[in-house]
């Protein structure tokens, strides 16, 4: 099985998501309508969704397509949200970043911090050159998150960014 290196930042811990001890922090993330609001799933309503999600995460990874991580807080490793990789396009060495975060963490520059790190494994490790962002046109805080981290906006709606090698 294909397993994710973990990465630690001053305050956060990105890691794989943890079958059971992560369900309930995950349900409480991925079933706010709030922080759903700009996603392309609707919030979850059961539990059992958070099955779905496992299922899925292991499958994409095992598969090569996609790489998803649990932002979890250092102090106490709690998971807070997610980030990852996905749709990647070997031949042009991109791929597409995602991220959720808890609404009791917004505006503390938590998920900078974890995209930098994010940011530095697809650059270094997995060798990518550019990095994509589907931002929704009012989502204005994602917006500014991502143009912080060097993303500039194209034409076709997506949000760009090239990484240095």
């Amino acid at each position: 099985m294909v397993s994710l290196p973990v990465f630690n930042t001053p305050r956060l811990r990105l890691r794989p998501l943890r079958r059971g001890a992560d369900d309930e922090a995950l349900f409480a993330v991925y079933g706010d309508a709030r922080v759903m609001r700009h996603a392309s799933d609707p919030p979850f309503t059961r539990l059992a969704d958070v099955t779905r999600l496992h299922d899925s995460v292991e499958r994409l990874l095992a598969a090569g397509l996609s790489h998803e991580w649990a932002v979890a807080l250092r102090a106490d490793d709690r998971l807070i949200g997610t980030c990852g990789l996905h749709s990647f396009d070997r031949p042009a060495l991109q791929a597409q970043v995602g991220c959720l975060l808890a609404r009791a963490h917004w505006g503390q520059g938590l998920m900078s911090e974890a995209l930098r790190a994010l940011m530095a494994h697809a650059v270094g490790t997995l060798g990518l050159r550019t990095l994509l962002a589907d931002i929704d046109a009012d989502n204005l805080r994602s917006q500014r998150l991502f143009s912080a981290l060097g993303f500039d906006p194209r034409p076709d709606g997506l949000y760009q960014c090239r990484l240095a090698p």
